[in-house]
């Protein structure tokens, strides 16, 4: 894994510092958007009072406080990651009992993972009967390899992947529309060729334009995204 950083799960996501969507950073609103639908959205995830929540790739764990502190958050990731309460074996698969959480929790780490099918399955087996997953996954973005960077969904792919997995999609949702994502795309690739002292500056001016194309209808960003969040369910 990179230098400072704790070790994830196949994860992309940053720590704190580099999360928090301050106005001079590349990915302003989409730090914002994304973090504020998954917040809304695991409210979906309907865990028990004393239930059990598997973070599938925790990193540093940044989601933990959405839930009450009744509920058991526990985090799983590849070895060297002190935050993990759970190491995942080498093959992929997770050193946990059947049906042993109620919810699982998977943000930005699908399209890291060598095997998409082991990583569903092994989260549908870990759910308890009517334990629903959370999960967040890449629909256009750059490349960003952590340590490796393989997949892109579409929004009808995601939903087939995760339902050949076991589990029934029961709500899904597009976060950052296309709109924005043009624009961002074209932040991204006119950036890097710009003097250090005018890059902080365009940053502050691309993200109220980025917000502005980015107020797309909810069906529009269902169909074509940067980022698709999903909940789905195992029978019971």
């Amino acid at each position: 894994m990179r230098e400072g950083r704790p070790s994830a799960y196949v994860s992309d996501r940053p720590v704190d510092a580099i999360r928090r969507p301050d106005p001079w950073r590349p990915y302003a609103h989409y730090i914002a958007a994304l973090s504020s639908t998954l917040q809304e959205m695991s409210a979906d995830l309907q865990v028990p009072s004393g239930g059990r929540v598997l973070d599938l790739g925790c990193a540093d764990r940044p989601y933990h406080d959405w839930f009450r502190s009744d509920i058991e958050v526990v985090g799983a990731d590849l070895p060297g990651n002190p935050q993990a309460a759970v190491t995942v074996n080498d093959d992929g698969t997770v050193p946990c009992p059947d049906a042993s959480f109620d919810a699982v929790l998977s943000t930005q780490v699908l399209e890291h993972v060598p095997d998409p099918a082991l990583y569903l399955s092994e989260a549908a087996r870990l759910l308890r009967p009517g334990g629903r997953l959370l999960l967040s996954t890449h629909g256009v973005f750059y490349f960003h390899p952590d340590p490796i960077d393989c997949w892109r969904w579409t929004s009808q792919g995601l939903e087939r992947v995760v339902t050949d997995s076991g589990l029934q999609v029961v709500r899904l949702e597009g976060i950052f529309g296309m709109g924005a994502v043009g624009v961002q795309l074209t932040v991204d690739a006119v950036l890097p060729k710009l003097p250090r002292r005018l890059q902080g500056a365009v940053l502050r001016a691309s993200h109220p334009v980025i917000r502005l194309f980015d107020r797309g209808t909810p069906e529009a960003k269902r169909l074509n995204a940067s980022v698709y969040a999903l909940v789905a369910e195992k029978p019971g």
